[in-house]
C-alpha cells in the first residue's frame, strides 16, 4: 500500500476550480478592504515616515516579538501569552501546510510531474499538521474559557469577539472532520499519524461507504466556504483586522525612531491658529493607525497607575473611544463639538502620570501619552483651560523660573559648608544640574548635598549654575504648555552652549530625560548622565568606595523616567547591591514593569484625587517587609515618604535616595 493521499479525494477536480474561484474572489475583497481602510487611516494629518529606514531592525523586532511572541509571553501574562501562541502558530503551520500542498499539486505536479507528499515525508507532514490544528483548537478553547468563563476585568466582550472565535473553531473542527471521514472510508493503518482525524473517524463507522462519501463532500464544501469566507471577511472586521494592523504597528513603532522619552514638537508652531488636537482628524495618520492596531487586550489598563488607583483613566478605553470617534468620522459623521468632554473627559486627560507603562508594555507598541498630550495642549494653549494648581505652576515658572515660586536667590542655600563652584564663574569639567526640587525642597536638598559630597570625594571638577539655573521645563511640556516650555528651554540651551557645557550630571530623572532627549530638538546636544550612572562609573574606576550601611531588607523603586523610559536599570542596582548589609529584595513590579510613584506628567504639582498611587507602590514594599525603600528621583522620594507616613510605617520603614546612602559610607 502506497503511503499518501489523493489531494482532491472524493470531491474531484471541480473542487479545485471552485477553490480557485473563491481564492480570486477573496483576493479581490482583501484588496478592496485594505484600500478602503487605507483611505480611512489617511484622514489623519500627514507625517513623515520611512518604512525602509532601519528596515532589517524592524523585521528583526517583528520576528522576535511578533512571530516568536517575545512581546506577548511576558511575566504575569503566561496564560494569555500561551493561548495566543497556540492559536498563532497553529494557524501559521496550517497555512504553510496548505502552501506546501498547493506548491506540489498546482505547480510541480502539473509542470514537471513531481510529487513529494508520500512515504515518510507524508507521515511527518500529516503528523505536524494535526498537531498544529490541535494546538490551535486548544488555544481557542483557552480563549473561550478566559473571555467567557474567568472574565478578567480588563476584557470587554463584543459580539464580533465570539463570532471570530466560533468561526475559527468551526474551520478547524470541520477540517478535522473532513480528514476523519476520509480515514473512516478505508482506515489505512499509516493514517494513525493523522492522530486527531484517526481519533474522530470512528464516529463514521456506522455509516455505509456511500453515506461516508456524501457526508465527506458536505463537510468538505462547508470547510471550504468557511475558510475562504474567513479570508474575505477579516479585512472588514474591526476584531480580525488586527492580524494586519497589529503586525504592521509592531514594525512601525517597535523600533523607536526618536528617544522614548522625547516629546514630539509642534511642527507648525509659528503659523498654527490653534494648538493641540480637539478633532479626530487633527491626529497624524500614524496616530490613527495606532487606534486601529489596538487589540483590546487590556494589558495597558492592568499596568496603568491611574486606573489602578480608581481614577477615570483607562488607556485601553481612551484608545477605543478615540477609535470609535475615528470610525464615525471615516463614515462621514462629523463631531462639531470636538473630542474634549464629548469623547474624552478632561479629568481623564489630567489623570495620566505620563509614566509610559501603557506604551512599553503594549504587545503591539501603541503609544498613548502622545494622544493625551495633544489634547492637553489644546486645553492649555488653545482654550487656556486648566486647574488652579496648574495655573499657579505656570505663573511660578513664568515669573520665578521654578514650580515653587521661590526664586533664584534660594537656589544655592543647600551648598552651605560645601565646596561647590559656580559654573558661570569657573571652568569645570562637569555641570551638576541640581534641579528645582533638590535646590528648593528642604528634604531633597539632602540629595543635592550628597551628590556634591560624592563628586568632591571622587575629585571631580564640577560646578552648578546656582541662581542662573532655571526649571528644565518638564512640567510645562508634559502638561501641554509647549509655548512656555520652548521659551524656557531655549534660554537654558543658549546658556549651556554659551558656557561650553559638554557633560551634565543630574539626580532628577525628569531633568535627565528633558536634557538628554528633549533639548536636542532645540539644538542642545550634551553628554547627560543620571547620578546613579555617574556614581556607578566612579566606583568602577576606584575613585570612591561604596560601603554596606543599610540594615534589614532593602528594595529599590524604579523611577519611571530613569528606568522604563530611559532603560537605566542596572547602574542603580549595582549600587544598591553594595550598600545593603542585609538582603536586597525586588518588589513584584520592577524594571520595565516598575510601578509609578504618581508624580510624573506634572502630577506632583496637582492635587491628587481618588486613591493615591504612591500608596499602591508602598503596599508592595510593605509586602516584602522592606526596611529601606531606595529610589533615585526627588519626586519618588517625596511620594515614598508621604506613603510611609500615611501608612503609619515611619518607625519601621524609611525612604532614601541612592546618593544619600553612598555619601553616608564615604
Amino acid at each position: 500500500m502506497e503511503i499518501g493521499r489523493e489531494i482532491f479525494w472524493n470531491v474531484g477536480q471541480a473542487a479545485r476550480w471552485i477553490a480557485y474561484l473563491l481564492m480570486v474572489i477573496s483576493f479581490v475583497l482583501i484588496v478592496y478592504g485594505i484600500r478602503k481602510r487605507y483611505t480611512m487611516w489617511r484622514i489623519g494629518k500627514p507625517t513623515p515616515f520611512s518604512f525602509t529606514r532601519t528596515l532589517w531592525e524592524r523585521i528583526g523586532y517583528f520576528i522576535k516579538n511578533g512571530i516568536f511572541h517575545g512581546a506577548i509571553l511576558r511575566r504575569r501574562e503566561t496564560y494569555p501569552g500561551l493561548m495566543h501562541l497556540l492559536i498563532f502558530w497553529g494557524f501559521l503551520i496550517l497555512a504553510a501546510g496548505s502552501g506546501v500542498i498547493a506548491f506540489q499539486d498546482d505547480f510541480l505536479r502539473l509542470l514537471f510531474g513531481i510529487t513529494y507528499l508520500h512515504g515518510d515525508f507524508y507521515l511527518i507532514f500529516s503528523f505536524i499538521l494535526d498537531l498544529a490544528g490541535l494546538a490551535a483548537v486548544v488555544g481557542l478553547l483557552m480563549a473561550v474559557i478566559r473571555r467567557y468563563g474567568t472574565k478578567p476585568s480588563r476584557l470587554d466582550n463584543k459580539g464580533e469577539d465570539l463570532l471570530a472565535l466560533m468561526w475559527i473553531l468551526a474551520i478547524l473542527v470541520t477540517g478535522f472532520f473532513v480528514e476523519a471521514a476520509r480515514i473512516a472510508y478505508d482506515r489505512p493503518p499509516y493514517e494513525v499519524v493523522s492522530f486527531v482525524g484517526w481519533f474522530i473517524s470512528p464516529v463514521f463507522t456506522g455509516l455505509s461507504k456511500e453515506a461516508i462519501l456524501t457526508t465527506h463532500i458536505i463537510i468538505y464544501y462547508t470547510h471550504m466556504l468557511l475558510s475562504f469566507g474567513f479570508i474575505a471577511y477579516f479585512v472588514f472586521s474591526n476584531r480580525l483586522l488586527h492580524i494586519v494592523t497589529s503586525s504592521l504597528n509592531m514594525m512601525f513603532r517597535g523600533v523607536e525612531e526618536a528617544p522614548r522619552g522625547a516629546v514630539a514638537a509642534i511642527a507648525d508652531f509659528e503659523t498654527a491658529e490653534e494648538f493641540g488636537v480637539n478633532q479626530i482628524d487633527g491626529f497624524t495618520w500614524r496616530q490613527i493607525f495606532d487606534l486601529d492596531a489596538c487589540t483590546r487586550c487590556g494589558r495597558c489598563q492592568d499596568r496603568c497607575p491611574a486606573h489602578l488607583s480608581n481614577k477615570p483613566l483607562s488607556p485601553k478605553k481612551l484608545i477605543q473611544d478615540l477609535k470609535e470617534e475615528w470610525l464615525r468620522r471615516a463614515h462621514g459623521v462629523k463631531n462639531e463639538d470636538g473630542l474634549l468632554d464629548k469623547v474624552i473627559e478632561e479629568e481623564t486627560l489630567w489623570s495620566c502620570t505620563a509614566c509610559l507603562s501603557c506604551q512599553v508594555n503594549c504587545p503591539v507598541s501603541i503609544p498613548t501619552f502622545d494622544k493625551t498630550l495633544e489634547m492637553r495642549r489644546f486645553l492649555t494653549m488653545t482654550l487656556s483651560k486648566m486647574s488652579p494648581e496648574v495655573k499657579l505652576l505656570y505663573k511660578n515658572l513664568q515669573t520665578r523660573f521654578d514650580p515653587y515660586g521661590m526664586g533664584k536667590a534660594q537656589r544655592l542655600e543647600w551648598t552651605e559648608g560645601l565646596d561647590v563652584k559656580k559654573a558661570t564663574e569657573a571652568e569645570v569639567d562637569v555641570l551638576y544640574w541640581v534641579g528645582c526640587v533638590a535646590s528648593l525642597d528642604d528634604r531633597n536638598r539632602k540629595i543635592a548635598r550628597s551628590v556634591a559630597t560624592i563628586l568632591n570625594a571622587a575629585g571631580v571638577s564640577f560646578g552648578v549654575l546656582g541662581p542662573d539655573e532655571k526649571c528644565c521645563g518638564d512640567p510645562l511640556r508634559r502638561t501641554g504648555n509647549e509655548y512656555q516650555y520652548q521659551e524656557l528651554a531655549q534660554g537654558n540651551v543658549d546658556l549651556l552652549k554659551e558656557l561650553g557645557t559638554k557633560k551634565i550630571v543630574t539626580a532628577c530623572p525628569h531633568c535627565y530625560n528633558t536634557l538628554k532627549n528633549d533639548y536636542p530638538q532645540l539644538g542642545g546636544v550634551f553628554e547627560v548622565y543620571h547620578h546613579t550612572e555617574f556614581i556607578s562609573s566612579l566606583a568602577r574606576a576606584g575613585k570612591i568606595a561604596i560601603k554596606p550601611v543599610l540594615e534589614g531588607i532593602t528594595t529599590y523603586h524604579d523611577p519611571c523616567y530613569l528606568g522604563r523610559v530611559n532603560e537605566v536599570f542596572d547602574a542603580p542596582r549595582r549600587i544598591v547591591g553594595r550598600v545593603a548589609k542585609g538582603r536586597f529584595v525586588e518588589m513584584p513590579r520592577n524594571r520595565k514593569e516598575g510601578f509609578c510613584c504618581g508624580g510624573g506628567g506634572g502630577k506632583i504639582w496637582m492635587e491628587e484625587h481618588h486613591d493615591r498611587i504612591c500608596h499602591l507602590r508602598m503596599d508592595e514594599a510593605i509586602g516584602i517587609s522592606a526596611a529601606t525603600v531606595v529610589t533615585a528621583c526627588p519626586y519618588c522620594l517625596i511620594m515614598m515618604e508621604d506613603a510611609i507616613k500615611d501608612k503609619e510605617k515611619s518607625e519601621s520603614m524609611r525612604a532614601l535616595d541612592i546618593s544619600e546612602i553612598v555619601a553616608r559610607g564615604l
